[in-house]
C-alpha cells in the first residue's frame, strides 16, 4: 500500500528588492555625499515594506523597519544575527579598528566581555564622574564671551573630549587629540564598508589606508597602557584603571589584548555620539524658542543660577525629555548593520544568507505609525504620561535587547547636566548663512561647521 505523500509547505517568498541598475544595482542611490542615505531608505521602506531588499556591488542587504522584526533580531533571535565581523566572506567595518571589543564582537566573543565589563558601568562608578562633567561645562561656557560666534559642534566635541579623558583615563592626556583625529578618519572608512563594500581586488586603497590608521592607534594605546603599567593604580577611579584592575571569574587579570580594543572602543562611544547629540539639542532649541522656554523656566526653577549636581536631574525631567526627543529626531547612530550566514524566515519573507540585515533607526524614529507628526520637534513625546505609550523597538538610541548600548546611562547623565549649565547661562541662535544640513556616517554631526551666536541669560 503507498502511504499518502504530505504536501510540503510552501516556501516563503523574497522581500521586493528596490529596482537598480545591472550589476550595480542600488549602488548610486547608497552612494550618498552626505553618508548613510535615510532618505532613501524611509522611501523604500514606505514603498515596498517592511522587508525590502538592496543591492550594491553584488551584495544583498535587507532593510527591516518595523518594531516587532527589530525585536525578533535585536532579542528572540539575537544569535541568528550576528556582528559584521572580518572574513573572507563578510564585510569589515568598525571592528578594523576596534579588534574585538564589546562594540564590534560576535556572540561568543561578546558575552564574557559584557560580564567583564559591566560592573564597571555601574551606577556608583557613573556617578561619580558627574562632579567632573559639571566642572568641564563650567570651563567650556567660561571661555565663551558675550555675542561671539562660535562653532557650536567643535566646542561640544571639545567639552566631551575633556571629560571621556578625565574619565577615561585620570587626566587631560596628550593622546586624546590624536585618538579624536584617528577616530575621524576610521568612521569615514568604516561607513565605506559597511554601505560600499569591495571585492578584495578593488579595496587595496581602503586596506591600506585602514592598516596606517591602526598602527598609530596601536602605538597610542600601547603608550597609555605602557604609562599605566608602571605606575599605581589601586587608588584610582578611571575607566582605564578599572579595565586594567578587571579579572575574569576565574581570577585571572584582563589581557592587553582586552584592555586596548576596550580603551578604543568605550573612547569612541563615549566622546562623539554625546557631543553630537548636544550640538542636534542647542540646534533645535533655537529653532522652536517654545520649548526653549519652557527648559529654561525649568532651570530657573530648580537651579537659579547655580551649577547643577547629580541630586538636581530627577527635577529636571523637562530638561531631559529635550535630549531624548533630540536623540530621536536625530539619533547618532540612523542604522544599525547585522550579518547572517544562513539563510532564514523573518516576518514572511525569506533572508537569503551570507547577506547583511540593516536596522534603520532613522526610519523607526520617523514612522508616523509610531510617531504623530513625526517631523515635529515635540519633547512632550517623552513625559512621564506620554512615553509609556511609545511602542517598544520604535525607539532605538542606544539599540535593544542584550546589546543595549552599555553607556547608556553615562550618555543621557553627561548631556542633562551639560544642557543645563548650557541653556541655564546663554541662548544660541544659528548665525544666518550656516547649513545645518547632517552629515550621517557611523555617527551622524553637521555636514558643515555650525556656528551659533551665544548671548548671555540675565
Amino acid at each position: 500500500m503507498q502511504l499518502a505523500t504530505l504536501p510540503t509547505a510552501p516556501a516563503a517568498p523574497e522581500p521586493p528588492f528596490v529596482p537598480g541598475l545591472p550589476i550595480l544595482g542600488n549602488t548610486f542611490q547608497l552612494k550618498d555625499p552626505t553618508g548613510v542615505p535615510t532618505a532613501f531608505m524611509v522611501n523604500a521602506a514606505r514603498e515596498y515594506g517592511d522587508v525590502v531588499g538592496l543591492t550594491a556591488a553584488g551584495t544583498r542587504i535587507y532593510l527591516l523597519s518595523h518594531p516587532d522584526l527589530v525585536h525578533e533580531v535585536l532579542v528572540e533571535r539575537v544569535n541568528e544575527f550576528h556582528k559584521p565581523i572580518v572574513t573572507s566572506e563578510r564585510p569589515q567595518t568598525l571592528d578594523r579598528f576596534l579588534g574585538e571589543g564589546i562594540l564590534t564582537a560576535d556572540h561568543a566573543a561578546w558575552r564574557p566581555q559584557r560580564k567583564l565589563i559591566q560592573p564597571l558601568m555601574h551606577t556608583k562608578h557613573i556617578e561619580s564622574y558627574a562632579t567632573t562633567m559639571t566642572h568641564f561645562g563650567e570651563k567650556l561656557v567660561a571661555s565663551w564671551t558675550e555675542g561671539e560666534v562660535r562653532n557650536i559642534h567643535a566646542d561640544m566635541m571639545q567639552v566631551t573630549l575633556w571629560i571621556i579623558s578625565e574619565t577615561m583615563f585620570g587626566t587631560e592626556s596628550t593622546h586624546t587629540k590624536d585618538l579624536e583625529h584617528l577616530a575621524r578618519i576610521a568612521q569615514h572608512i568604516a561607513i565605506s564598508d559597511t554601505m560600499m563594500p569591495l571585492p578584495t581586488i578593488l579595496s587595496g586603497g581602503r586596506d591600506r589606508q585602514a592598516a596606517e590608521i591602526n598602527t598609530k592607534l596601536t602605538e597610542l594605546v600601547d603608550s597609555l597602557l605602557d604609562q599605566r603599567e608602571t605606575g599605581d593604580r589601586t587608588d584610582r577611579s578611571d575607566l582605564l584603571s578599572l579595565l586594567l584592575n578587571t579579572v575574569d571569574e576565574n581570577g585571572q587579570p584582563a589581557s592587553r589584548e582586552f584592555v586596548q580594543d576596550n580603551i578604543l572602543t568605550l573612547f569612541f562611544a563615549g566622546h562623539e555620539t554625546t557631543a553630537n547629540t548636544l550640538t542636534w539639542t542647542l540646534y533645535y532649541l533655537d529653532q522652536h524658542p517654545e520649548v526653549r522656554a519652557r527648559l529654561i523656566a525649568e532651570l530657573d526653577a530648580v537651579l537659579a543660577g547655580r551649577t547643577p549636581t547629580l541630586a538636581d536631574l530627577k527635577q529636571l525631567p523637562y530638561t531631559l525629555q529635550v535630549i531624548k526627543e533630540t536623540m530621536r529626531i536625530e539619533p547618532t547612530v540612523s542604522s544599525v548593520p547585522r550579518y547572517i550566514t544562513e539563510d532564514l524566515e523573518l516576518g514572511g519573507m525569506l533572508l537569503k544568507g551570507h547577506s547583511t540585515v540593516m536596522l534603520p533607526i532613522y526610519t523607526l524614529h520617523h514612522d508616523p505609525r509610531w510617531w504623530t507628526e513625526p517631523e515635529r520637534f515635540d519633547p512632550d513625546r517623552f513625559s512621564a504620561e506620554n512615553e509609556p505609550k511609545i511602542p517598544k523597538y520604535a525607539y532605538l538610541p542606544f539599540g535593544g535587547g542584550p546589546r543595549v548600548c552599555i553607556g547608556n546611562h553615562f550618555a543621557l547623565m553627561e548631556a542633562q547636566l551639560l544642557l543645563a549649565i548650557i541653556a541655564g547661562r546663554y541662548e544660541l541662535h544659528l548665525e544666518p548663512g550656516t547649513d545645518a544640513t547632517p552629515l550621517r556616517q557611523i555617527t551622524t554631526m553637521p555636514q558643515h561647521e555650525l556656528y551659533m551666536r551665544v548671548h548671555q541669560r540675565a
